[in-house]
């Protein structure tokens, strides 16, 4: 597979844009035209097997990050990049004392409203540098998929190092990205196109090993790794690849959520978390979920 013109190696081994927005240009595309012109997969409204998907994928990393958190019970939640509010009702259900940070209020206002006063709204790097200033740390960081849209990764993960309670936990997804069954379905010509590359929203694309990279360096400890439900094993059937054939698509999202929703209604949460660990141990899972604690 060669590398798009667009894209470099960087020195923690994933990939990343060559030439990076402004933080102003940045900052002006979130808070007023990425949810707002519809420029995201979010939806203007969910069918109930999405909601049921939704909250069964929060309460299976919920139950993950209690294996490994240190203290037990309620506690402080922070949700980094909370867009339209799903994890922040999800912990505040929970007993959780919840605050969400974002460039906009937008999507959050549309599905969660009564959330609107646990969240503060602006620039996410500096929303983050007045909370490390004001000495303030949670016991779960949540980044779902946030880490592929920052300028720079690292220095958030700093930042976040700062933020966590001792024995606490950050929550990280990220597109599984450059993965081997993507290699091999290019190689293939199964695929033609490297369609995971989406410029500007992912300014970072991660694998594994560059995700491990980058944690490590930013003084963290991978706990745990799990997968969710390989979509794109679809694209090794003509019949439902929906890269080459965009019509196939509803169908393999549709599968891929009744899949989840059957595990998570019928099976118990341990084997479920175990099978998606499998999962992500072989390099399957359209997501990189990485539980992350304190180095």
């Amino acid at each position: 597979m060669t590398l798009p013109d667009t894209l470099r190696q960087n020195e923690f081994g994933f990939y990343e844009i060559k030439h990076k927005p402004t933080p102003e240009e940045l900052r002006d595309y979130y808070a007023k035209r990425y949810y707002q012109e519809n420029l995201t997969t979010y939806q203007p409204e969910y069918p109930a097997e999405e909601l049921e998907h939704i909250e069964g994928k929060l309460r299976l990393r919920h139950w993950v990050l209690e294996q490994l958190r240190e203290a037990k019970g309620t506690g402080s939640f922070l949700d980094i990049g909370s867009g339209e509010g799903w994890a922040l009702d999800y912990f505040q259900r929970q007993g959780w004392d919840v605050l969400g940070l974002d460039f906009s209020s937008f999507s959050l206002e549309k599905f969660h409203p009564a959330l609107r006063e646990k969240l503060r709204t602006g620039d996410l790097y500096e929303e983050v540098q007045k909370l490390v200033a004001a000495g303030q740390q949670f016991d779960v960081l949540w980044l779902d998929n946030v880490l592929e849209h920052v300028l720079e990764p690292a220095d958030l993960l700093h930042l976040c190092r700062q933020l966590i309670k001792p024995g606490g936990v950050l929550v990280v997804d990220v597109p599984n990205d450059f993965s081997a069954l993507q290699q091999h379905l290019f190689d293939t010509g199964q695929i033609d196109r490297t369609f995971w590359v989406v410029l500007p929203d992912h300014l970072s694309y991660f694998t594994q090993p560059g995700l491990r990279n980058l944690a490590e360096a930013t003084n963290w400890r991978v706990a745990k790794i799990i997968g969710d439900q390989p979509i794109d094993l679809n694209l090794l059937n003509p019949a439902t690849n929906y890269v080459m054939d965009r019509t196939a698509g509803k169908g393999a999202h549709r599968a891929r959520l009744a899949q989840d929703n059957f595990l998570l209604r019928t099976a118990p949460l341990p084997a479920v978390a175990a099978y998606y660990e499998a999962l992500a141990g072989v390099g399957l899972g359209r997501s990189i979920v990485a539980f992350l604690q304190p180095a």
